[in-house]
């Protein structure tokens, strides 16, 4: 059975704290900052981090024209539809536009719900509750398990660069290499696992030396090309009976072979890489 994720852990969490917010009474209509909560938080603290302060400039900027419209307009149909079509734009123009769904989401929010209410306070309450929602979202990410967040990415990243090594060493020794695509897609794996690693343990307060690391991935970026070529060769050679006679044909050969005996003799202990 799969194990509940990490992710999935800490977004049950902030929903939980954003309920909670509402019952307390900090936020005056919950629903808004639960649902921020649910699409804020991120694999990686780099990531929550980069897009909590676009996010926080789209909600000030969703208030803000929601003010206006309200001032304006107090709700119409015609001008909602009209104000999520300006923001979408001023969100492209800025170069936010990961956020133009949450400043819509709180343009919205004030349009349709006004009613009678005071436009300059019913707006800075929905904009509070929505921003509310993105510093539960935050805290979340930043201190629930990191320690064992980054267990798991180091856990899963050994997991597939042994199943990228033992798909190689196969390819090799029935000398076919049709399988390529096979390992393109472990390669994309073990990338995205090296990418969270790094992004991670920026944000971990660690004092770690990631060159090893950086150094054994490259391996493997190495052993992409390599199998690459082969496939390459295997599939586009006029005169297959002896195409493993050609220079090209050894040269990847010898490099995959001396890669192997790289990584093989290659032991990453991340306990100690990373201080876990």
């Amino acid at each position: 059975m799969k194990k509940i994720g990490l992710r999935t852990i800490k977004t049950g969490i902030a929903v939980f704290l954003a309920t909670l917010a509402g019952y307390y009474g900090l936020v005056e209509t919950p629903v808004y900052t639960v649902s921020v909560c649910i699409f804020s938080i991120k694999n990686t603290m780099k990531s929550s981090i980069s897009d909590a302060r676009s996010r926080i400039v789209g909600t000030l900027l969703g208030g803000f024209i929601g003010y206006i419209f309200a001032l304006l307009t107090h709700g119409e149909v015609i001008s909602t539809a009209i104000g999520v079509v300006l923001i979408i734009h001023l969100c492209n123009l800025f170069r936010i536009s990961d956020s133009a769904g949450i400043a819509s989401v709180t343009f919205t929010a004030i349009l349709i719900g006004i009613g009678q209410n005071d436009p300059l306070t019913y707006s800075i309450f929905r904009t509070v509750d929505t921003l509310i929602g993105l510093l539960i979202a935050l805290a979340v990410n930043y201190g629930v398990s990191r320690h064992n967040h980054l267990k798991y990415i180091s856990s899963a990243f050994n997991s597939v660069h042994v199943d990228c090594i033992d798909l190689v060493s196969d390819m090799v020794s029935k000398n076919n290499f049709s399988e390529y695509p096979k390992y393109e897609g472990l390669f994309d794996d073990l990338k995205n696992y090296y990418n969270q690693l790094l992004d991670e343990i920026t944000y971990a307060n660690k004092d770690a030396d990631l060159t090893e690391i950086k150094e054994y991935f490259s391996i493997f970026e190495q052993l992409l090309h390599h199998v690459h070529g082969l496939y390459l060769l295997e599939n586009n050679s006029l005169d297959k009976s002896n195409w493993s006679e050609d220079a090209i044909y050894k040269y990847h050969l010898d490099s995959i072979s001396q890669l192997l005996s790289i990584s093989l003799l290659t032991e990453l202990n991340f306990d100690l890489i990373l201080d876990l």
